[in-house]
């Protein structure tokens, strides 16, 4: 990573709104220069008389309920906001939050987004690792894709199988090592949810054998901050490749594969698999000899 973009990413100290307008600006030179995120979130801050105004902006929960049914309409800076719960955005300073709508901690279970079908098969794949076999998921956001990875490992009997999950928001981090779900309410839409998850009057959250495979840490696929590479014969990276473009794309892409050992798998997504966008991605996972392993699945078979 450059200097120039390790200072982009580095921590900040007190916020203003001059700030935090310049490191949207900065972080969106890493992003899809047409993201729509970075629009809606310069006009909140130009919106915003104060810091104290803005950051209200961030968490309007009324908005922020709205945009967790249709996540399509136009946001006003409540869309990081709309993938936690409180307590974890108080734990987020301003410019994490700034960071969240821009880089979303969007995550549900993979059987309830547009993972559903490559859950399916994700039984088979974990059946084919190593016995102790490894599993990395980045970003884990909160811990709902290290969970569902976990619980496919346990329906398939492999409970031998151990799932890191790495983000680099700390407060995600911590949130998903309490096994505590944020709320969203296709979570549970599962017929054994039960068996898996626990209910009551402090929320949803993983039983202790799902958790009991996971474990979580801090880290940043663009800077490399990773564990080792090829440590791990399942790689999951979903949700996070599509907002890059460019170098930075090169260089998140770089850094997710070369975790995954030769003739491990890595997993996807299907924007960054299939749409016309992300043909440089296409075209680097074809140079680096990943082939897709089912037609419309987002599993790349990783050369030995």
């Amino acid at each position: 990573m450059t200097p120039h973009t390790d200072v982009r990413w580095a921590a900040r100290g007190p916020a203003t709104l001059a700030g935090l307008r310049a490191f949207v600006v900065e972080v969106a030179r890493d992003l899809d220069p047409g993201s729509r995120y970075v629009r809606e979130l310069l006009a909140a801050l130009d919106a915003s008389t104060s810091v104290d105004d803005y950051l209200a902006r961030l968490c309007d929960a009324e908005r922020a309920a709205a945009f967790r049914q249709d996540g399509s309409q136009p946001s006003r800076g409540e869309r990081g906001f709309s993938w936690v719960d409180g307590a974890t955005w108080a734990e987020m300073d301003p410019w994490e939050r700034t960071l969240s709508n821009l880089l979303t901690g969007e995550t549900r279970m993979m059987w309830a987004g547009d993972g559903a079908d490559d859950f399916a098969r994700l039984p088979e794949v974990l059946a084919g690792l190593p016995a102790g076999g490894r599993a990395l998921s980045v970003p884990c956001s909160t811990g709902k894709e290290p969970f569902s990875i976990a619980i496919a490992a346990l329906r398939g009997g492999r409970a031998d199988l151990s799932i890191t999950g790495v983000d680099r928001q700390a407060a995600y981090v911590a949130r998903a090592r309490s096994g505590r779900l944020v709320p969203h309410h296709r979570d549970l839409e599962v017929d054994d949810a039960a068996r898996w998850f626990v209910t009551d009057e402090g929320g949803t959250r993983a039983r202790p054998d799902v958790l009991a495979l996971c474990a979580f840490e801090v880290g940043d696929v663009l800077t490399g901050a990773l564990p080792p590479p090829a440590s791990f014969d399942l790689v999951s990276c979903r949700n996070l490749l599509g907002y890059f473009r460019g170098e930075s794309l090169d260089r998140a892409l770089t850094n997710v594969l070369a975790r995954a050992r030769p003739g491990g798998v890595a997993l996807l997504d299907p924007f960054v698999a299939d749409a016309r966008e992300m043909r440089q991605a296409q075209e680097r996972l074809a140079a680096a000899g990943l082939r897709r392993r089912w037609a419309g699945l987002s599993f790349f078979d990783v050369p030995t």
